[in-house]
């Protein structure tokens, strides 16, 4: 009969309460029964060690592992994806506990907390994050830490700062590894299959979906721009440019991609010679949190420095072949002063004129107007012109429009919200035979000095038009500028402030607090965040190479193996001269030092302790040469060797230390 292994109450302690703390991450994606399973596993184990319930039979155990697997299916309705196989993964880790007979299972089990651990980083790799989850590989540690120790080293907090001195002496190590050892795209850079829902703008437009989404304060994107940041007023991030209208929804066409010539237009040519860059360029960087979409943004007209993986589409804006699940960093250069397609052929005019039918209203508006503009320039300003003087106003909460969409918004309830605006203006350019377009994306964002940067959050969705003026091409047209100029020029919560609407729906929100202080405060803490985002998560092969070049010149793999070397030997010829500085005396107990002390003071009485001299021996020398000190040296003696060889405790060596008081008086 094989023996089963008691896995000792510190290790199993330390064991479970790292198990409970890489799960918890996972608690708000999990299943509620799973979370029942795997607190179930936990406290069966700790019954276990009680002796009160066995392990589970071997049926049992097939029907746990059976359950476990199909349950997670029809959880997430699917094993395909990240949560599910993430979820399997915690099961198993908990399951194994149930089996835990031998310390090799205990080693298992702990090794399978750090992949736990890992998998974390999959879905948020933030500093307090990592910060967490270094604590939680501290615990880990010490759970392995603890399962070696011996009867006398059971302290818990002995050995979680024993793993904690091991992962601190570690760091040094992991820098130089990070920095120099050629980049392999870490796990969580690999487009995994998710069910975690994102926030972002999606592709289509009808009233009210950008009104509810810029209810939300978190994070689309962060920018750096490598010289004068633009004025606020044309920070336009381009993502979606909607073509076709249903008579409620504004959908996206599917134009070709960058290279392809036009069809059906005047001339067999590319569309891109058709572009002409006026100006400077503004050349920056954007770091874009994951969308589970294609469409990444830019401002107008874009040039990718880097197109591996990015189209161009003839709309003018950028597209990734992949969809966007990670945290995704990519430059570009945008020229703000620009003329496109200054001729269009006339299928594009057919496409960007097409309306449905309906809104008899809006068409006769468009007919009156038109009727007396001198020229689509004309037209598009007297649009405008109406309404600035039409008694419209701009509000996140509009009434609802019963019937025809734009004719209900024109001429009943005139209260809307950007897509308002934009929707209804490009259907009266339509009407009126102007090449017009709805484009969605986000407007301005909030610049932070301290990272000289521009971050821009859902909050700043914006949605305007751009018109098609012949002579001139595609000029934006944004009328929610006439309506509500500090929209454009200041921001959301400037043009909706006396409403109190800004994040309504989120009552905490830190971006509602406008003391001076906590502004400043949430800067830093996004500056850094920031940079933790652009050189340690967004450490690519790429950033790695460019770093290296910068300070070391052109490199190949021979000077670059040179210079890992060289870093390793460095590091550990450091050390090794710390280590070697280093006192390797251990502290003495209480007992050694009052003992030691005493022979140091026989020594000064010229009755020196002779090497590997016992106490007992040492005693009756010191006796034989001084009878006067006889009773004192054996009860110092007495209280020694009881102290250090009989009853080891804090009173024991009280009472040597006072023995050893009255040997100083007794020789005086």
């Amino acid at each position: 009969m094989q023996t089963t292994y008691q896995v000792p109450r510190n290790a199993l302690a330390l064991m479970l309460l790292a198990q409970i703390a890489v799960i918890a991450p996972h608690l708000p994606r999990m299943p509620y029964w799973l979370i029942a399973i795997c607190a179930a596993c936990i406290g069966w184990r700790v019954i276990v060690y009680q002796g009160r319930w066995s392990y589970p039979g071997r049926w049992m155990k097939v029907l746990l592992v059976f359950g476990g697997f199909a349950g997670v299916g029809f959880g997430y309705g699917s094993l395909l994806g990240l949560e599910p196989w993430v979820a399997i993964l915690i099961v198993a880790f908990v399951l194994k506990l149930l089996e835990m007979h031998q310390k090799k299972d205990a080693y298992t089990v702990i090794i399978l907390g750090y992949f736990v651990a890992l998998t974390e980083f999959l879905f948020e790799q933030s500093i307090p994050y990592t910060l967490y989850m270094y604590a939680c590989i501290t615990l880990i540690t010490a759970s392995l830490v603890a399962l070696n120790q011996t009867k006398r080293n059971l302290s818990p907090k002995k050995t979680v700062i024993k793993a904690s001195q091991m992962l601190l002496q570690a760091i040094p190590l992991m820098v130089v590894l990070f920095v120099l050892f050629p980049r392999i795209a870490p796990l969580w850079t690999v487009p995994l299959e998710s069910n975690v829902a994102r926030t972002g703008v999606s592709d289509n437009m009808s009233p009210g979906t950008i009104a509810d989404l810029v209810q939300s304060d978190e994070l689309a994107f962060r920018a750096t721009f490598d010289g004068e940041i633009p004025a606020y007023r044309d920070l336009y991030w381009r993502g979606l440019v909607l073509s076709r209208f249903d008579g409620t929804s504004w959908l996206q066409e599917r134009p070709g991609l960058y290279g392809r010539t036009i069809i059906k237009g005047d001339n067999p040519t590319g569309w891109e010679d058709h572009l002409e860059y006026v100006g400077d360029p503004v050349a920056y960087s954007i770091i874009m949190e994951p969308t589970n979409q294609n469409w990444i943004f830019s401002l107008m007209l874009p040039e990718p420095t880097e197109t591996k993986g990015l189209g161009l589409v003839r709309d003018h804006r950028f597209y990734s072949f992949r969809e966007v699940r990670n945290r995704f960093r990519y430059e570009v250069t945008s020229y703000l002063d620009y003329r496109t397609d200054a001729n269009m052929g006339d299928f594009w005019k057919t496409l960007y004129t097409r309306l449905p039918a309906g809104n008899p209203r809006t068409r006769a508006l468009a007919d009156e107007l038109r009727g007396v503009s001198t020229d689509n320039s004309d037209y598009v300003r007297r649009v405008l012109q109406m309404f600035a003087v039409g008694d419209y106003a701009y509000t996140l909460r509009p009434p609802l429009v019963e019937g025809e969409m734009v004719d209900g918004f024109l001429f009943d309830t005139r209260r809307g919200f950007c897509e308002h605006f934009a929707s209804s203006f490009v259907y009266m350019m339509r009407a009126g035979g102007v090449p017009a377009r709805v484009v969605v994306g986000y407007q301005g964002g909030e610049f932070n000095r301290i990272g000289n940067y521009v971050a821009v959050r859902q909050y700043d969705a914006h949605a305007w038009s751009e018109v098609w003026i012949d002579g001139e091409g595609w000029r934006r047209v944004d009328p929610t500028s006439i309506v509500a100029p500090e929209r454009i020029n200041q921001g959301l919560e400037s043009a909706v402030s006396d409403e109190d609407t800004f994040l309504a729906d989120v009552p905490l929100s830190f971006m509602k607090i406008n003391a001076l202080w906590f502004i400043e405060l949430r800067l830093q803490m996004s500056a850094i965040s920031h940079y933790w985002e652009a050189w340690v998560v967004g450490y690519t092969p790429s950033v790695q190479m460019n770093l290296l070049t910068e300070y070391f010149g052109d490199l190949d793999r021979k000077r670059m193996g040179m210079i890992l070397l060289g870093a390793f030997f460095g590091l550990f010829a450091i050390i090794g001269f710390i280590l070697l500085l280093k006192r390797t005396h251990a502290k003495l107990a209480p007992v050694e030092q009052e003992y030691l002390a005493y022979c140091r003071f026989l020594e000064r009485l010229e009755l020196p302790r002779h090497k590997g001299e016992g106490p007992l021996d040492y005693a009756a020398r010191v006796s034989e040469a001084r009878p006067d000190l006889e009773p004192a040296v054996r009860a110092v003696t007495n209280a020694y060797v009881k102290a250090n060889y009989i009853d080891n405790t804090p009173g024991e060596a009280v009472f040597l230390k006072k023995a050893v008081r009255r040997l100083r008086l007794a020789a005086v």
